[in-house]
Parts: structure tokens; C-alpha cells; sequence
């Protein structure tokens, strides 16, 4: 049977012919014969001739690829679609948007969610509250302010408002809007110091009722699992049963447990056994933070007996996984150097103590053991200050630079830093030298580690107007596709795609991004892979990254022809951005 059915569209030519090309599906019933047929409206926007790279890992295919709405409509012979808008891919590819499965981009998303920094390398999903550290929940006391709760915090919370709850800081997020979908972790450290502040002691039965309490609004609000930061304050001070006891609601809702785990040096198959302990025990799927620290021969042994531990308990049934970020250089807080009891000692009271010479003469002399090691090994001529939370001299420079500017030792200057910033100590960072080459080249090669940022976010204008907190905050995606993919051919691109998108969505459990599929969500970067790279180094980190074409949130435009178009289309929390 053949015939013409006329709507708003206009003419439609033979029925038998379902798939009208480059149109959506619509049903248009034939009177008595009660047997619809279908047709496609003409799609919003199709990628044409495109190397498509799907994100599953599969062979990179020629192809067309239409969106209609916030959905991919159409995966097609290239040349095959039309649209109202159509971008001609030819030479390029069109691959998942990149998904950082580890992000410290807490508080800047509140102060300006556009995330220019994160969309201009492809990224379109983030995932916030690593490390044990995040803003929400928060509920006060315990001399701490919630700006300290952060990684790289300190920015002004005053004209941002309440966002103590974890309910209204993802709806703080929601109603300033943000550029990429937004799936923030709970930060254990955040509800430990809720409760016990920087107190190195075990917290008590009732403690840890509250904090299971504040997890629980947490996860059910949308949080997408927990962190913690086990060598950072407060997180150094849980016990095993206490991180258990959080993780269980955690684990009871099949969620995530993402650890930068106790150690990743003498002790790292402890810290890796522990790690597996507490997923075994609640049944959450384990996340290994930034697993990686071999720099001898001795600890080459032991980061191959700590990775069987986890790749035993994978085979075991917990799901386990590990990530890693394309570069030497990574970012630490320098209160990382403060022994924990002089932050339980002032309190909320820490940055004004900091003026105090005597206090921060007491700290200097007393800064942790394993950062002294590093600075009498040289280490300091690789701590690189991202931001020293004044007015940015120190920017760029190395740590033994300063000191030796300052005519003091490494450690009076680290603490001299953070004098200085006063009450913004805690934006006070470095990125240092956390991986040989070596390791870090194999680990890149080895596809069973998800490539991540570990870094935050920046802009091109308004407050965060190239702020850097790290190498990745501006080019880890791209570093990866230009460094390791084109240049060194570390591993393939179609790898190294799967390894950002498919793979961290399949970890979160986000069904529905991750691969290029009809049906899912329309999130894409399209680029040139011949030119896409990265220039951000130790001592310069906010550089737009290059050959960034195109790039989709929820099939909206962020970037157009290499351009950021300021829309912010991202969804905010694990339930929405699964919807």
C-alpha cells in the first residue's frame, strides 16, 4: 500500500517507507485499518560525515548522528540525515562528553557554574566532593566555618546563601544553573567535622548516628555516593567500623564509595585492603582515587600486590575500579602540611591565629613528617603555587623559589603562605610532583584505569576569570587525546574515549550517557583530532584547549565553532541527570 498523508511538515511520500530520513517518529493513524504508521519531524541538529567514536570502545565508524530535544534521535550512513541545523564533521569525531568522575569543583559551581574551563575541553558531566572533602552538609559548630570545607575553598559564601543542607546546595545549584550536568559525591570529611570537628579522637555512638542521619538526607536528595580522604584532616582520624557505618546507606542504595584510600606508599596494600573491606561490608561499588605511587623498585612490588588485592575483590563480586589523571603534577592544599591538632586547637579561629607569629613559628617547626622528607629530598623545587589567596605574586612559582626569596626554610615559607592569606588559608595550593613518568605513562596505557581531572573549574570572565587549581582543570581531556592518543599512541582513541565516558557513567551508574546511542541523552563533543591538545603546564594552568569544536549538554550548544555560548542546560543531582 501507498499513498500521501499531508501535516504541518508537508508532504510525505510513500508509507511503506517508515523512516522518513532525517525526521522524527510520529504515528498517524489510517482511519479503519487501525494500524499506524510512522515519520520523523525534521531533527533539531545532525552531525554529518562524522568519525564516530560511540564510547563503547567499538571500531571508529563513518556515520550521521541527529538530535532532537535533549535526546540522540538518529544513528545513521553518513550523509543520510538532515536537520534544521547541520554541522559538517568531516575529518572530525564526534565521541560521548567527557565524563570526570573526580572533581573538586564544589564551591566554584556555586560562584559561577558556566564551567568554561570543563566545557572548552568536552567535558560535560562532573562529579564533585572527592577527597572526603565538599560543602554540604554542614551543620556548624565545632569552631569551623563552612568555607573551609571545600578543597581549595575560601571563596566568599555571602552572596551565594544557605547551602548547609545538601537538599539546598544542589538546589543552589539548579536555580544559578551550570553548564555541565552536575553528580556530586558526599563528603565524609564534611559530616565528620560536622560533628567532631578537627579532633583526632574516635567519635562517639551518637556522633555517628547524626552523620548516618545527614548521609542518608544526602543520598536520597541525590548525592551519588561518598569519599573520603584518608591522609588528609579530618578524614586521617576515622576508623574503619566509623567509614563502614557511613558507607552502609551508601551501599544499601548501590551507590559509590570513591577513597583517596590511607596511603599509596609503604602502606599502599594496607590502604587498598581496607578499601575493599569497607565496600565488602556495605556492598558499595569502590572507586580507588588517583591510585598511583611507584617511584623505586620496592614500591613497583607493592603497587602490584595492591592492585591484585582489588582486582581479586573485583572477581570477588565488588566492583571495584581505579582512576588516574595524564599528568606528573597534581594538586595538593598546603594545610595538608599542618598537623591536624593545631587545626583542632583554634578551630574557626585558624586563619586569625595564623597572624599570630608564635603559633605559626609552632606550626612550622612541627609541619607533617612526610612533607619534611620531600622538601630534604628537593621536592619543593617541584610545589608549584596555583593560588596563594591574596592577590596572585606567588602564582606560578615553585615553593623553594619562594622560600629562597623569603631567606627562610621550606617550611617557614609553606606556612608564611598561609599567614599571609589569613583567612583564606584554605585557598591556599600547589600542584606537585605526585608520579613518575614512567608509572604515570603505564598506568595511562592500562585500560582498566579511568582517566579523570582531579582539578576544579575557571572561566574566561566573571569571578573564576582563569583561575587554576590545576593542570586539569583546563586540559585533562584533551591532554589525553592530543599527548597520549596522537603523539605518544599510548592507546587508542576509541580506548581513551571509553575510558572518559562510558566507563565512569557505567561506575556512577548513569544509564543513559556515556555512549552514543538513539535514545540517550545528547551529550557530545565533537572535535579535530589532528590539532586537539592542551599547553597548561605546572607554572601556567588556564589555556582553552584546542581543537574543541562542538560541544552538546543535554542537546544544547555550550560551545559552537570553538566558542563558548554561556547557555547553562546542565542537570543537577544523580536523579535528575539519570532522567
Amino acid at each position: 500500500m501507498t499513498g500521501r498523508v499531508q501535516n504541518s511538515g508537508g508532504w510525505f511520500a510513500n508509507f511503506g517507507d517508515l523512516r522518513v530520513r532525517g525526521l522524527h517518529e510520529i504515528s498517524v493513524p489510517l482511519g479503519p485499518l487501525r494500524s499506524p504508521f510512522t515519520m520523523h519531524e525534521l531533527a533539531d541538529t545532525v552531525f554529518r560525515s562524522v568519525n564516530l567514536v560511540d564510547g563503547t570502545g567499538s571500531p571508529a565508524r563513518s556515520a550521521d548522528v541527529s538530535v532532537v530535544g535533549d535526546k540522540i534521535d538518529r544513528i545513521s550512513a553518513a550523509g543520510s540525515l538532515s536537520a534544521r541545523n547541520v554541522i559538517d564533521g568531516t575529518g572530525l569525531v564526534l565521541a560521548p562528553g567527557f565524563i570526570d568522575i573526580h572533581s573538586h569543583a564544589d564551591m566554584p559551581l556555586l560562584v559561577d557554574g558556566r564551567a568554561h574551563s570543563a566545557v572548552t575541553q568536552g567535558i560535560t558531566t562532573i562529579v564533585p566532593g572527592n577527597c572526603g572533602f565538599g560543602v554540604a552538609p554542614f551543620i556548624g559548630g565545632n569552631n569551623l566555618t563552612q568555607k573551609e570545607m571545600p578543597l581549595g575553598g575560601g571563596l566568599e559564601l555571602d552572596e551565594i546563601g544557605d547551602v548547609t543542607t545538601f537538599p539546598k546546595y544542589l538546589s543552589k545549584l539548579r536555580d544559578r544553573g551550570v553548564g555541565v550536568n552536575v553528580v556530586p559525591l558526599l563528603a565524609h570529611g564534611v559530616l565528620r567535622s560536622s560533628v567532631a570537628g578537627f579532633e583526632t579522637r574516635h567519635i562517639t555512638r551518637s556522633e555517628l548516628s547524626v552523620m548516618v542521619g545527614m548521609a542518608e538526607e544526602a543520598l536520597d536528595a541525590g548525592a551519588a555516593g561518598l569519599s573520603s580522604g584518608l591522609e588528609y584532616a579530618p578524614g586521617i582520624a576515622a576508623t574503619t567500623e566509623e567509614l563502614a557505618a557511613v558507607t552502609a546507606p551508601v551501599g544499601a542504595r548501590g551507590l559509590l564509595y570513591a577513597t583517596h584510600c590511607r596511603s599509596r606508599g609503604e602502606f599502599i596494600v594496607e590502604a587498598a585492603a581496607e578499601s575493599v573491606s569497607i565496600a565488602e561490608r556495605t556492598g558499595a561499588r569502590l572507586q580507588m582515587s588517583h591510585f598511583l605511587r611507584r617511584t623505586t623498585e620496592s614500591d613497583q612490588s607493592l603497587a602490584r600486590r595492591a592492585l591484585d588485592v582489588l582486582r581479586a575483590a573485583d572477581q570477588r563480586g565488588v566492583r571495584t575500579r581505579y582512576d588516574v589523571f595524564p599528568f606528573e603534577y597534581g594538586p595538593s592544599p598546603i594545610t595538608a602540611f599542618v598537623p591536624q591538632a593545631f587545626k583542632a586547637e583554634a578551630g574557626s579561629e585558624f586563619g586569625a591565629w595564623l597572624q599570630d607569629p608564635a603559633f605559626a613559628s609552632r606550626i612550622a617547626a612541627s609541619v607533617e613528617p612526610r612533607f619534611v622528607a620531600m622538601f630534604e629530598q628537593g621536592g619543593a623545587a617541584h610545589m608549584y603555587i596555583s593560588d596563594d589567596g591574596t592577590d596572585g605574586r606567588y602564582v606560578g612559582q615553585t615553593l623553594a623559589g619562594i622560600a629562597e626569596g623569603m631567606g627562610k626554610p621550606v617550611a617557614e615559607a609553606a606556612i608564611a603562605l598561609l599567614s599571609a592569606a589569613g583567612e583564606r588559608f584554605a585557598r591556599v595550593m600547589l600542584n606537585e610532583r605526585w608520579a613518575d613518568w614512567t608509572d604515570l605513562r603505564d598506568a595511562i596505557a592500562d585500560p582498566d584505569f579511568i582517566i579523570m581531572g582531579d582539578g576544579s573549574i575557571g572561566s574566561l570572565d566573571g569571578p573564576l576569570a582563569h583561575r587554576g587549581f590545576a593542570l586539569s582543570d583546563w586540559g585533562y581531556a584533551t591532554t589525553t587525546l592530543g599527548r597520549f592518543v596522537r603523539d605518544l599512541k599510548l592507546l587508542s582513541l576509541e580506548d581513551a574515549v571509553r575510558r572518559m565516558t562510558s566507563a565512569p557513567a557505567d561506575q556512577l551508574g548513569l544509564t543513559n550517557r556515556g555512549v552514543i546511542k538513539e535514545g540517550l541523552a545528547a551529550d557530545l563533543v565533537l572535535f579535530d583530532p589532528s590539532t586537539v591538545g592542551s599547553d597548561v603546564r605546572p607554572d601556567s594552568l588556564a589555556h582553552v584547549s584546542s581543537g574543541i569544536r562542538e560541544v552538546l549538554v543535554n542537546g544544547i550548544a555550550v560551545v559552537r565553532g570553538s566558542e563558548v555560548t554561556q547557555a547553562t542546560p546542565g542537570r543537577v543531582g544523580l536523579f535528575d541527570v539519570c532522567a
